[in-house]
C-alpha cells in the first residue's frame, strides 16, 4: 500500500545533489487548485495508501493546509507526511504544530 506521495513543484531550496531535480526545479506538473490537492489525497486513500506524503511543500503551506481542510472535511482520515527539506521558517512550523504533531 505505502505512501501517496504528491509532489510540489518549483522548491525554493534549488539543491544541486536534489534527487528530485526534475520535479522541484524543472516546473514540471500541473498548476492545481486547493480543491483538486483535496481530491488528490482522497484518492490516495481510496488507494489504500497508508498515508499523504507532500514532498517540499514549504513554499505551499497555506494551499496545502486549505487543501487538508477540504479532504478531512470529505473523509480523509489518514496521516500527512510533511516531507520538507528542513529549511521551514519558526512561524510555519508553528502554524503546523496546531495542525498535527511533528516529528
Amino acid at each position: 500500500r505505502g505512501s501517496g506521495t504528491i509532489f510540489i513543484t518549483w522548491c525554493s531550496m534549488r539543491c544541486i545533489y536534489c534527487q528530485n531535480y526534475s520535479i522541484s526545479q524543472l516546473g514540471e506538473g500541473t498548476e492545481v487548485s486547493n480543491e483538486d490537492i483535496a481530491k488528490m489525497m482522497l484518492s490516495l486513500q481510496k488507494q489504500g495508501c497508508h498515508n499523504i506524503n507532500i514532498v517540499t511543500p514549504t513554499h505551499v503551506v497555506p494551499q496545502i493546509l486549505s487543501a487538508l481542510e477540504i479532504a478531512v472535511e470529505k473523509g480523509l482520515n489518514i496521516p500527512l507526511v510533511y516531507n520538507t527539506g528542513g529549511y521551514d521558517s519558526v512561524e510555519t512550523l508553528k502554524i503546523l504544530d496546531k495542525v498535527g504533531s511533528i516529528t
